[in-house]
């Protein structure tokens, strides 16, 4: 996105703009730049062209930049402010995600080394000692059995535990997008429109959808930011809309305050969950892993000593 904003602001056509860029990416952005600037320059509407990017770039990267572009293409002006919000916008949205994968990085690795300690055990003895995976497949069976359901069901527990910790959908990221409408001359419901068209699996698509067909019903803005969402920052952001529209207020300035602040409050309860993690990883260790090791470590050598 900076690359194509220089371009542009260096009085570059978009296509020849996207050209240029193209060679100077990595060869994941390199191949759909080239095709986008291809369409571009065959007289392919904006959105369409960056169909080219589909599988190489999430969507909610993708419709911000879509809506820029598109009314750049629509009425012309200087695009690089935009281009430089959307930039950002989603610089600070890959810093929150790497934050949190780094979190919660030691919980995972955890995890997966707890799951993988049985196995790996049972593998090694049965290398180094002939008789061990005699004895369990014969006399031993039982045990077996019994500690390979102890580690599935463990396993089970710590992929809830970790995937607990999975980001919900986004709402600073649903913010940003129509901060990018407002900011390219849309009005709210346009820009909402825009995302909803450009973003077909965004994460908080459902609700948006939802509210363009209250305000396709005749239900007046204020009305239909009511029943947004589920609660919580989804009611606290709507409020503020609505009393933003009521008294004139700055609206992209306001959501890009509010989606600032859904930032930092995510970022304290990815720290909390990391904090929590390690505690709640104890209970399926304590109660199924460890007794999954004592089968599969002292089973077979006990079971020798007390055979005839």
């Amino acid at each position: 996105m900076d690359a194509v904003a220089a371009a542009l602001a260096s009085g570059l056509s978009l296509p020849v703009a996207f050209a240029e860029v193209a060679p100077t990416l990595p060869a994941g952005l390199a191949v759909p730049t080239r095709r986008a600037a291809a369409a571009l320059a065959l007289g392919a509407p904006v959105g369409e062209a960056l169909a080219a990017y589909t599988r190489a770039v999430p969507d909610e990267d993708v419709a911000p930049l879509a809506v820029v572009l598109a009314a750049f293409a629509r009425s012309g002006g200087r695009v690089g402010r935009s281009l430089a919000r959307v930039a950002a916008l989603m610089r600070g949205r890959l810093a929150l995600e790497d934050e949190r994968a780094a979190l919660t990085a030691q919980g995972r690795v955890s995890a997966i080394v707890l799951v993988a300690l049985a196995p790996l055990g049972a593998l090694f003895f049965a290398l180094a000692t002939p008789d061990y995976a005699a004895i369990f497949l014969g006399q031993g069976i039982g045990l077996l059995g019994i500690a390979v359901a102890l580690e599935v069901a463990g396993a089970l527990w710590l992929w809830r535990i970790v995937r607990a910790t999975a980001p919900p959908a986004d709402l600073a990221t649903f913010l940003d997008a129509v901060v990018v409408g407002l900011e390219a001359g849309l009005t709210f419901e346009r820009a909402l429109a825009a995302l909803v068209e450009r973003a077909p699996s965004f994460g908080r698509l459902s609700d948006a959808r939802r509210l363009l067909a209250d305000l396709a019903l005749g239900r007046s803005l204020p009305d239909a930011l009511r029943g947004f969402g589920r609660g919580g920052d989804d009611a606290r952001v709507a409020a503020l809309v609505v009393a933003a529209t009521r008294f004139g207020a700055p609206l992209a300035e306001l959501l890009v305050i509010q989606a600032d602040a859904l930032r930092t409050t995510e970022r304290r309860r990815a720290e909390a969950e990391a904090r929590r993690l390690p505690v709640l990883m104890l209970f399926p260790l304590s109660l199924t892993i460890l007794p999954a090791l004592l089968l599969v470590f002292l089973g077979p050598p006990l079971l020798s000593l007390l055979s005839p």
